[in-house]
């Protein structure tokens, strides 16, 4: 019989197989006829696998921006007096309270500008600050910056902390050279401090006081004049006993602003002067971070932490000369 149809032939290659199975054919027929069939497809099974006692997530905290307080002492600044000796004038301090309340002495702060950074700290600080005039003289130092020297200009003063009164410089400008004398600074801004004399009947609102004194040029109150530092140079000795100093100025800097500030002070030498005690420099210039006083100060004045002892140098963008009697 003949198989013509594929029908046909699949029938009877079927009807072989099982009979050779059921008959238990050689293993050489079984060979024989698994080679006449068509191949198949060879599946193979995918392994299952094994699951770890491994957390989903691992959280790594942040580090806290509280600063460490050590005993280590700051560097020391050195004062350079003016050639001929200026006699010890301190001032004497009288009752006299701000528009809040707040008792205004030799230990006075407040906040007048705050700001903050994505992970809500603190990034952005203005503060007013007290402090009480030594004598009444303006001293100077050198200071080198990218290279160059500044005659950085300051008042001797001295603030409250924890109790204790510690020695400081107020810092006012500064002019390109060494040892430049006030009368020898050139014409412009570096020749200028911001200057307001009140009398102690006259209210003080230090955040007021703070956005007037700090608007743009065009706008800004005529009752913060700019001094000439040679006529402050001559103000100072007719002041009377009794007076207090306050001081405004940034104390924390946004990140973001870092650049813009190192190129303001690399061209304008009052900035360099000011901005200078608040920033680390490293060894090729580069602005590394706010200093150690800065972030101690701004401990202190936010959560009342103690400060580290050492001889340090505050700045003024706007200062204020209160008269008693």
């Amino acid at each position: 019989m003949t198989f013509k149809t594929p029908t046909q032939r699949l029938l009877l290659l079927l009807f072989a197989l099982t009979l050779a199975f059921l008959t238990g054919c050689s293993g050489s027929a079984r060979a024989s006829i698994e080679a006449s069939l068509p191949p198949t497809a060879t599946v193979t099974q995918t392994p299952t696998p094994t699951q770890t006692s491994t957390p989903a997530f691992t959280i790594t905290p942040r580090p806290s921006s509280t600063p460490t307080v050590t005993t280590t002492p700051y560097n020391t600044l050195s004062p350079t007096p003016e050639p001929s000796p200026i006699p010890e004038q301190p001032a004497i301090l009288f009752p006299y309270q701000d528009t809040n309340g707040k008792t205004v002495d030799w230990s006075y702060d407040h906040v007048t500008r705050i700001g903050y950074d994505q992970f809500n700290e603190v990034n952005d600080l203005w503060a007013f600050m007290g402090f009480q005039l030594l004598d009444r003289a303006i001293y100077h130092r050198n200071l080198t910056f990218l290279g160059e020297t500044i005659t950085v200009y300051y008042l001797n003063v001295a603030h409250e902390f924890d109790g204790e009164m510690v020695q400081m410089q107020l810092v006012l400008g500064g002019t390109p050279g060494k040892d430049v004398a006030i009368k020898d600074i050139p014409a412009g801004g570096t020749a200028y401090v911001q200057v307001q004399v009140r009398e102690s009947w006259e209210n003080f609102a230090p955040f007021v006081t703070h956005r007037d004194a700090n608007r743009v040029y065009p706008y800004r109150d005529e009752s913060y004049p700019l001094y000439f530092l040679k006529d402050l140079q001559t103000l100072l000795p007719t002041l009377p006993e009794e007076v207090i100093l306050l001081a405004d100025h940034p104390i924390l800097f946004p990140q973001d602003d870092w650049p813009q500030i190192k190129l303001d002070m690399s061209r304008v030498s009052y900035l360099a002067a000011r901005y200078q005690p608040f920033f680390e420099m490293d060894d090729y210039d580069r602005l590394t971070g706010q200093s150690a006083f800065a972030t101690a100060l701004t401990d202190h004045i936010l959560n009342g932490a103690d400060m580290p002892v050492g001889l340090y140098a505050y700045s003024s963008r706007t200062l204020i000369i209160i008269k008693g009697e």
